[in-house]
């Protein structure tokens, strides 16, 4: 590997890590989450998760990213 190879590499990857620096991990990105309700729960989630960072170990994100 030369440093040209080096550079795209490094390039690269800090354009992937932005990319999934990007994504929102709260309800509204949560393949479980439909027509305001959480299907994991069968419940409305609160409010400030909907939109909001949530630590949920059962969100699911469908790989979309917009």
């Amino acid at each position: 590997m030369n440093l040209v190879e080096l550079n795209a590499i490094k390039t690269h990857l800090a354009q992937q890590v932005a990319q999934i620096n990007r994504i929102n991990v709260n309800c509204e990105s949560c393949t479980k989450f439909a027509v305001s309700e959480c299907q994991e729960f069968k419940a409305a989630p609160p409010e400030d998760w909907i939109r909001g960072t949530v630590d949920c170990e059962f969100w699911s994100w469908d790989g979309v990213p917009f």
